[in-house]
């Protein structure tokens, strides 16, 4: 299928992540480890999203270590040992040569010790949920990719999570030797990853595979960052081995927003779409914050000058579980945030969107705060409909927001009489337009549309029992889930704009008062 043969105008793709798989189970399983058990929770969790009626699931088949049962690649289970060319030795009978892995819950958070005891007790039962789900979401109709975490750092000095290959030699195997990120410029790597592949290719029934170089992109020590023959030569690689099982296979990369950053990281995912091996790119911002102004326009043209040959390819765009404002405040996608999102990268001219993180009805992230009848606030969850509202992305309420300069991000800080002013294109049917200003303090401001000011309309947002703004030190400290934007800034103003559907705007914010205003949030509210 390795481009879609239907004509579709809004694809959406969600990756699964792997710690929301295990932990759905860990959270249904009640001490029953049988197959017909756990088969059962995950095929039901599966069926939580298929209602959102996806194009593509995703599954993240390995963090540093493989969650599928592995004999080229370690695992939850087995350090396997390897050669000088990063390939599985063997022993008199063509047996990979392996050794249990350790299990260590030394300065790992319970959140991803319980994740990965979960693995390695399905691994040691002979239970592999990735066959199990790839046949499943397949009979439901729904394409699957496998993605291949090209990179992680999660808990690197730790030899549970670290693999062994990674640590091997005092990190022979990494950039400098760090032991973090493993080097892409050694055969040894390349090979490692490729045998890993080949081995989901003759293990696995799937409709792409998705190379994952967002988590993390820098892959190359800096001397070599700029060969691009390494990766592009790797990319062709891969494709080759994928059209000799089946030359309708996707091949599927996911990198970060700004081209230049990945360039900067030999990175050159316009030359695999020219020379015909890429066939779908999500740009993405790593980790948080989703951002609402990707540069889709340029992607474009930079991929035509290098797509002699008009190669099809989809390009997507990726959105994480929050949006975030200043360091730490991440206000977490509701589905209004994903209907605004989603309409900003498809009225641009993105071919979809790719959901990320979006997992476990019961977590935390997986809810928006709503008011009841008599104006009480509270969470809800919505886990579903923020999934749907992707595939709806016009309907109503939806939120834009405007990130702020693209280097610095929040705050934008505002001298005395400065203004900050940005200009937005309305997309869309709608009956009304907010803006809301969140900022450091109680500090005296005009908001202008088209240099007419509309100061008169500006009133405090209301602040909602238990959605107070949370202090710096608390948030650091105890890394709390925002939901409101009255969490996230002290003082939070708005007012009505007279902005009509597809009317380009200038809004300007200027500050009137003797002190510095710190901007913390800005965004847009269409009813």
């Amino acid at each position: 299928m390795r481009i879609f043969n239907e004509k579709i105008s809004n694809i959406l793709a969600v990756n699964i992540p792997a710690d929301g798989l295990f932990l759905a189970i860990l959270n249904k399983v009640n001490g029953d480890f049988s197959k017909e058990n756990i088969t059962r929770i995950i095929t039901d969790y599966i069926d939580k999203h298929l209602e959102a009626k996806p194009d593509i699931i995703l599954l993240n088949v390995c963090y540093r270590r493989s969650l599928t049962p592995s004999e080229v690649f370690d695992s939850y289970l087995y350090d396997i040992k390897t050669d000088e060319n990063g390939l599985a030795l063997r022993d008199e009978n063509g047996n990979t040569v392996k050794k249990s892995s350790p299990t260590t819950d030394d300065n790992i958070s319970k959140y991803f010790m319980s994740f990965f005891s979960c693995a390695r007790i399905l691994l040691q039962n002979g239970i592999d949920i990735y066959k199990i789900l790839t046949e499943y979401i397949k009979e439901r109709g729904c394409r699957v990719f496998l993605s291949v975490r090209m990179n992680d750092v999660h808990y690197i000095d730790n030899p549970t999570i670290n693999s062994s290959f990674a640590l091997k030699d005092n990190g022979i195997h990494t950039i400098g030797g760090n032991r973090k990120l493993l080097d892409f410029s050694q055969m040894a790597v390349r090979n490692y990853f490729y045998e890993y592949i080949k081995e989901l290719l003759e293990n696995y029934t799937f409709d792409g595979l998705e190379l994952d170089w967002l988590r993390c992109v820098n892959s190359l020590p800096p001397k070599h960052c700029s060969d691009f023959d390494i990766l592009n030569d790797y990319t062709r690689k891969i494709r080759k081995l994928l059209d000799s099982y089946d030359k309708e296979l996707s091949l599927a990369v996911r990198v970060l927003a700004d081209e230049q950053e990945n360039l900067d990281n030999g990175i050159d995912v316009c030359s695999w779409i020219g020379d015909g091996n890429a066939d779908i790119v999500t740009i993405e911002n790593f980790f948080i914050p989703t951002n609402f102004e990707m540069p889709i326009s340029q992607w474009r043209d930079n991929i035509k000058k290098r797509n002699p040959n008009n190669n099809d390819y989809h390009l997507l765009c990726g959105s994480d579980w929050a949006v975030s404002c200043v360091k730490q405040y991440n206000i977490a996608m509701t589905p209004a945030l994903v209907r605004g999102f989603a309409n900003e990268c498809l009225y641009n001219g993105a071919d979809g969107i790719y959901l990320f993180n979006f997992f476990e009805e019961d977590d935390t992230s997986s809810f928006e705060l709503v008011t009841d009848s008599c104006g009480k606030a509270y969470l809800k969850n919505c886990f579903l409909e923020r999934m749907k509202a992707a595939k709806k992305p016009r309907e109503l309420p939806r939120r834009y927001v405007h990130i702020g300069f693209s280097n610095t991000r929040y705050p934008i800080t505002l001298e005395s009489n400065a203004s900050y002013e940005f200009v937005y294109q309305a997309k869309g049917q709608f009956d009304k337009c907010k803006i809301v200003v969140g900022c450091d303090g109680d500090n005296d401001f005009d908001v202008l549309i088209n240099g007419v000011c509309i100061k008169d309309d500006l009133q405090k947002e209301e602040i909602f029992e238990g959605f107070e703004y949370v202090p710096s030190a608390k948030i650091c400290k105890e890394n709390i889930f925002i939901y409101a934007v009255s969490q996230a800034a002290p003082c939070v103003k708005s007012a009505l704009l007279p902005l009509t559907c597809d009317e380009k705007a200038k809004i300007a914010i200027k500050n009137k008062s003797a002190q510095t205003i710190n901007i913390l949030w800005l965004e847009l509210e269409f009813e």
